[in-house]
């Protein structure tokens, strides 16, 4: 009987180390099972975490261009405006000088000779010469003294002074007006001056 006990006590050390070594290896793997589980849900969070920091620098990037845009269309708009306050004021200048140079004692002189050449370049036919209303008078004595043979007509609009030649025969016409002088000049300036603005 005692041999007995002493196997019932060794089958029962064996199921109780058994069931220890059980218990631990399942202890172990409810342990692996948790950190998994840790791993795996810090791994989440740190993904959103990831994707709101990724959304947050794309929101700012998108803030920052339309700033820097909004920065550069106003500085642009600022430069263009500048730009052509600059051209006008010039312009309104060269307009003044050209207008005192018409009253001024040089004009008949200058203009009977652009008027000569002009007559030459436009040939035979029937000449209609356009001016300014203030210069009808002047035009009328330069065609007396040239005895040229030209029709005289009064500009709808102020060319400043100058004139405009038409041969009605060719169908064609030479402007030599100051104001059609002055807008090629204005066309030219900001390419001459490398006022433009990119």
């Amino acid at each position: 009987m005692e041999k007995t006990l002493e196997k019932l006590g060794k089958f029962s050390e064996m199921v109780m180390q058994d069931a220890y070594r059980k218990k631990n290896e399942r202890i172990r793997q409810a342990e692996k099972e948790k950190e998994e589980l840790i791993a795996s849900s810090e791994l989440q969070y740190l993904q959103k975490a990831y994707e709101k920091i990724q959304e947050a620098v794309r929101k700012f990037d998108k803030e920052y261009n339309e700033e820097i845009s909004k920065a550069i269309v106003e500085s642009k708009e600022a430069m263009f405006n500048r730009r052509d306050e600059i051209v006008r004021s010039v312009f309104d200048n060269v307009r003044k000088r050209l207008q005192e140079f018409v009253r001024g004692k040089e004009y008949p002189n200058y203009i009977e000779e652009r008027l000569k050449a002009a007559i030459r370049e436009a040939g035979d036919g029937k000449l209609l010469v356009t001016v300014n209303e203030e210069d009808m008078a002047l035009f009328s004595e330069i065609r007396t003294r040239l005895g040229a043979d030209f029709e005289l007509s009064e500009s709808d609009e102020d060319i400043i002074g100058g004139f405009l030649i038409t041969n009605r025969d060719k169908g064609l016409v030479w402007d030599y007006s100051f104001l059609s002088r002055l807008n090629r000049e204005r066309a030219d300036f900001l390419v001459r001056t490398g006022l433009s603005i990119e």
